[in-house]
């Protein structure tokens, strides 16, 4: 009958060897130096060959058991990471990392969010927000929905078209006497500035989007300012001003009706898309991307610039 490999006797050299010291490696294993000579000991009877060569109370390590060191410390890391794994409930739910900016998760996502989780309890989500580029691009997250087409080797979607639209509270525009685009000429302005401002970009501020539509003014630059999406949206729908609208970002103020329509949206359009692993996802982010999918009404598929 074969025998067994002595595994404590095996970490208790493996951890002599790799510190190269029997008080060292007690303490690392919680017991006492002796009994690591004992086990060592053990091992070297069941093997019948000498691992240690002992010199004036220092070790040194044969050719042998040198040249065999690494795997050995490789294969105990295996064992403790099977051991790990264990801890792990079997009915424990898989656990998404999902991204994206702190607007479009509260005002876009976590309205729609609680449709997934019943539809699959088997899964939890962690979400993780975002202001730049580079701090979703250096994260951990599984999948991320962002404006941008990143350079990672991950799957990018184009997930929706978003639109820009001007709009405002009711009682503001009841108060300026009508509800129509040119009352942008009189009613006071809310503005979002962004990070990095582009005179060119996809989302238009006031003042480029006036002129475009030919409505001059002389104090576009007034009016309160928000550098999220989010309290410039709250802003609008306090009375404070007009704001151009996320179209993804205003539709439940829009159905409710605590923000109306002051116009046609701007001519471009704005996409997003989504981001996840490029080959083999897990059934979990299979599963969030094809609802996703399925919550904005396109089919997915790799985006061809």
């Amino acid at each position: 009958m074969r025998r067994r490999v002595p595994l404590n006797a095996v970490r208790a050299f493996e951890a002599a060897a790799r510190h190269n010291s029997l008080v060292r490696a007690a303490d690392e294993l919680c017991v006492t130096p002796t009994a690591v000579s004992h086990q060592i000991r053990l091992l070297e009877d069941f093997l019948q060959a000498k691992l240690f060569l002992r010199k004036n109370s220092r070790l040194e390590l044969t050719v042998e058991s040198r040249a065999y060191l690494g795997r050995l410390t490789e294969a105990l890391d295996l064992i403790d990471d099977a051991i790990i794994s264990l801890k792990k409930p079997l009915d424990m739910p898989d656990r998404i990392i999902v991204g994206a900016s702190a607007s479009v998760a509260s005002l876009w996502l976590m309205p729609r969010l609680h449709g997934f989780l019943r539809a699959s309890p088997d899964i939890d989500i962690s979400l993780t927000t975002f202001i730049h580029r580079s701090s979703i691009e250096s994260d951990n997250s599984d999948v991320w929905i962002c404006n941008w087409k990143t350079n990672l080797d991950r799957r990018v979607e184009l997930l929706l078209e978003e639109e820009i639209i001007p709009v405002c509270s009711p009682d503001l525009a009841h108060e300026y006497g009508e509800l129509s685009f040119k009352s942008l000429k009189d009613l006071p302005l809310v503005h979002v500035d962004r990070a990095k401002p582009d005179s060119n970009g996809q989302y238009p501020d006031w003042e480029r989007y006036l002129r475009e539509y030919g409505i001059g003014r002389n104090d576009v630059a007034k009016g309160p300012r928000f550098n999220q999406a989010g309290p410039a949206i709250e802003a609008a729908k306090a009375g404070m001003g007009a704001i151009l609208g996320r179209s993804i970002l205003i539709e439940k103020a829009l159905d409710s009706g605590e923000l109306v329509r002051l116009g046609e949206p701007y001519h471009v359009r704005s996409p997003y898309y989504l981001v996840s692993p490029l080959n083999q996802p897990s059934n979990a982010i299979s599963k969030f991307r094809n609802w996703l999918f399925d919550q904005v009404g396109t089919r997915p598929g790799i985006y061809a610039a």
